[in-house]
């Protein structure tokens, strides 16, 4: 594993073993690690690439499974880690330290775990674990960055030695100040205005004293670095850098999809008034060019990537009321859909880290107000993580939002049903079928005395405690819910509506489960006919219901 403080390029070191690798094979994997929705989905992706059921992901196998398949792989591999901060994120099943988490000791000559961290705790990591300290560059080797982005004209190689003796050989740093150097150079001196730097020495003087760069204050020096690089943009005529940097900065840790910096919601506040699209986008590209930001795609999602050390100099919370509003017009809009499409997957797995931190914006004076704005959108992405199989993410999400909004509109309001029945829906699939039959029941009761007996969200709550009750053994009185339901769907809905058609589904598999195969068969069979004739014949709905046929037939002596 690499391990060494912020912007000392653990990451970059790591592309660089990844590249190599590429020339030999195409089984190389990058996971990033800075919450737990992102690994955990890194490593479920990654898992059915390589051929993992579903089920098996379902039940909490993924760690086992994966390693099992990565171990039988007969060509070179390599799967990186990158900034595993956080290592109880790799926990997973097991334990991380013993060899049982997630990210497991691997030492098979064909493949190779890169781990990057601040954490260099070798009790963290297990005897397993082979640890590469990184430190920051030498004098010579600092000079030389500066140099090779600062070109000669910057300076002599003495001057860039000391100067970058004044930034501590920190990389970030001297790729930010290189970046900056090479940007003003590129003027004819009578074109730059007071108090711009285009020399080693003169940028050195523009420093605070106070020695070397110090390691403890690293955010706070490189502060000042980073402000005269946005002034140097705000001269160039990039009037939007500031707000637009203190934007992103206020999202998570995470690479932010380009969806949530919306030039239309931009502009809807004062400081990007008459700021056009174009502007923006040359914001970004101007903001990139001086490495204060990397604007890359992710699994086919546009992003803008800040270092952790930037973002953290450049959050505002006055600007979270903009955040919130971005957050909840990407959630909602076209682009996104709905969150169980599979093809939505990337975007709202880019979403998703920012739609739970923004739980976490403060407006000062009501601490729900914000929480108002962001919540459907932390509630839609929880809907995407329980589609990709991330029950336990997802459930946390919601556990949040049921406290946020119980707190905040009451329990009975239908947001917080919403939650709550979401929520159950995880439990029921994770086994507490107690605690999901609860919450189903106490909605209920709630929803009868609200909506009415034929409410269409009354019946939903209905079938789904059905389900639970199956589940729990009570095939007597799942029967009799479906039973009814089915009653009134028939009075209300046309024969073959899809909610018909799921609730005798599901009656014949609980008539087949009490042991009447006969009048199963016979009510699957019709179901099978309907949705084949309403859904195609190769509709998951279907191909699930002729599944179910064949096993009641085997059950009845027709296998």
């Amino acid at each position: 594993m690499l391990q060494g403080l912020g912007g000392v390029g653990k990451t970059s070191v790591a592309v660089s073993v990844a590249h190599r690798l590429q020339r030999e094979t195409d089984q190389v994997w990058w996971i990033g690690a800075q919450d737990a929705s992102r690994c955990t989905g890194g490593l479920t992706a990654l898992a059915r690439q390589l051929g993992v059921p579903d089920e098996e992901i379902a039940v909490g196998r993924l760690a086992d499974q994966l390693w099992r398949r990565l171990s039988a792989l007969a060509d070179p591999w390599l799967l990186v880690v990158d900034n595993a901060d956080d290592a109880r994120l790799l926990d997973g099943p097991g334990r991380l330290a013993l060899g049982t988490g997630l990210v497991r000791p691997h030492r098979s000559p064909r493949g190779l775990v890169l781990v990057t961290s601040r954490d260099g705790q070798p009790g963290t990591w297990g005897d397993h674990a082979v640890l590469h300290r990184l430190t920051p560059l030498g004098d010579g080797h600092g000079a030389d960055v500066l140099l090779d982005l600062a070109g000669p004209s910057a300076g002599s190689r003495e001057e860039a030695a000391e100067l970058a003796r004044r930034l501590g050989g920190l990389p970030l740093a001297l790729h930010t100040v290189g970046r900056y150097l090479a940007a003003v150079g590129q003027r004819p001196a009578r074109f730059r205005d007071a108090g711009e730097t285009a020399t080693f020495a003169e940028f050195r003087a523009s420093l605070a004293d106070g020695g070397a760069f110090p390691h403890a204050g690293t955010a706070t020096a490189l502060a000042g670095i980073w402000r005269m690089s946005l002034d140097l943009l705000t001269e160039r005529g990039h009037r939007c850098v500031r707000p637009l940097l203190e934007v992103l900065a206020n999202f998570a840790d995470a690479p932010v999809p380009l969806i949530l910096a919306d030039p239309a919601v931009l502009g809807e506040d004062e400081a990007f008034e008459g700021v056009s699209g174009a502007e923006i986008w040359a914001a970004l590209q101007a903001l990139a060019g001086l490495g204060l930001v990397d604007l890359a795609a992710a699994n086919g999602v546009d992003t803008v990537a800040l270092h952790p050390l930037v973002r953290d100099a450049h959050g505002s919370p006055g600007r979270y009321a903009l955040n919130a509003r971005l957050l909840d017009e990407a959630a909602e809009s076209d682009e996104t859909g709905v969150p169980e499409d599979v093809e939505r997957w990337p975007l709202w797995s880019a979403l998703t880290p920012h739609t739970v931190h923004a739980l976490t914006f403060e407006s000062g004076s009501d601490d729900n107000e914000l929480f108002l704005v962001t919540w459907t959108a932390a509630m839609l992405a929880a809907r995407s993580l329980y589609a990709q199989g991330q029950l336990s993410q997802a459930g946390k999400v919601l556990e949040e939002l049921v406290s946020r909004l119980g707190g905040a509109l009451g329990e009975d309001h239908p947001n917080t049903i919403l939650c709550r029945h979401n929520l159950a829906r995880i439990l029921d699939d994770q086994g507490d079928y107690d605690q999901a039959r609860t919450i189903f029941e106490d909605i209920l009761a709630t929803q009868r005395d609200t909506l009415g007996e034929h409410h269409q969200n009354t019946l939903v709550t209905q079938h789904n405690l059905a389900l639970v009750l199956d589940d729990q053994g009570h095939l007597d009185q799942a029967r009799t819910i479906y039973e009814d339901i089915l009653d009134i769907e028939h009075n209300t809905l046309a024969e073959n509506a899809p909610s018909t058609l799921i609730t005798r589904n599901n009656l014949a598999v609980v008539l087949h489960s009490q042991g009447h195969h006969d009048l199963a068969a016979a009510e699957m069979a019709a179901v099978l006919s309907a949705r084949r004739r309403v859904l195609g014949p190769e509709h998951p709905y279907t191909l699930s219901t002729q599944r179910w046929l064949d096993t009641i037939n085997a059950a009845r002596g027709e296998p």
